[in-house]
């Protein structure tokens, strides 16, 4: 819905969203529903909106809801796609098919104006890059990250660029697996890319273990960090993502 430029008045977990998903951000005042599967009807209800946008998993509240504003249901997952190979078209299908549901289809266009030209300036930075495969992480403690690969988000933004990822192992179909950070040992020439401020706090720790230390792209000064990206995420966050990881992986922002 922001990503549409909705007025979009009330969010769950708004806390968590500025944290996690970041952009776009809420207009100031945006009030917080608490809990996604426990919002706040009482609240909803004093808003008076004109729409309510829910997912699907909430559909045993969709009576209450009905009784507040007209519901329209979004399903981010809607393709149905178990393969989830190609994240870039499911994401544009799916904010395509929300804008029509709400009768936005202009704002369709210009979000998708938005995104080509993000892409396109994400490319034309991406020009400095040194062509290295990178490893995409986030890490969860000082021994263990979720490693991105295939079926991810983050790899569809990869394959626009033509940067390999130096992951080539198994994921699961949201493109993620858990492994202990020895398993980036595989490619020594490639790059880190680190997703997240507590993955950057962690890495930053982890470097004083020798076996973290002794990995070719921490010696050689090859592991930089970006701000938090939502990998469950759509266009917004591909937007995003594009972005951070061109910069970083260009040398053309300070980590």
């Amino acid at each position: 819905m922001l990503a549409l430029g909705a007025n979009v008045v009330a969010l769950p977990e708004l806390h968590r969203y500025r944290e996690r998903v970041v952009e776009p951000q809420p207009q100031p005042g945006t009030y917080d529903l608490g809990l996604r599967s426990e919002p706040n009807l009482e609240l909803l209800d004093s808003l008076a909106p004109d729409l309510i946008v829910m997912h699907p998993e909430l559909e045993t509240l969709r009576p209450s809801l009905n009784t507040i504003a007209t519901v329209t249901v979004f399903d981010p997952d809607a393709s149905g796609d178990t393969d989830r190979s190609d994240r870039l078209s499911d994401a544009r299908q799916n904010l395509n098919n929300l804008a029509r549901s709400i009768t936005m289809p202009d704002a369709f266009a210009a979000s998708m104006n938005a995104f080509e030209a993000a892409i396109a300036e994400a490319a034309t930075r991406l020009r400095g890059h040194d062509g290295r495969p990178a490893y995409i992480v986030t890490l969860m403690d000082t021994r263990r990250a979720l490693v991105f690969g295939r079926n991810s988000l983050f790899q569809s933004v990869f394959d626009l660029f033509s940067i390999e990822n130096a992951w080539d192992g198994p994921t699961s179909p949201y493109g993620h697996t858990t492994i202990t950070l020895d398993a980036l040992a595989g490619r020594p020439d490639a790059s880190l890319l680190s997703i997240g401020r507590e993955s950057r706090q962690l890495l930053t720790s982890a470097l004083r273990s020798p076996v973290v230390a002794s990995l070719p792209y921490v010696r050689e000064n090859r592991a930089v960090a970006i701000d938090d990206v939502l990998f469950y995420g759509g266009l917004p966050s591909a937007q995003r993502f594009a972005r951070l990881a061109s910069m970083a992986l260009s040398g053309t922002a300070s980590q």
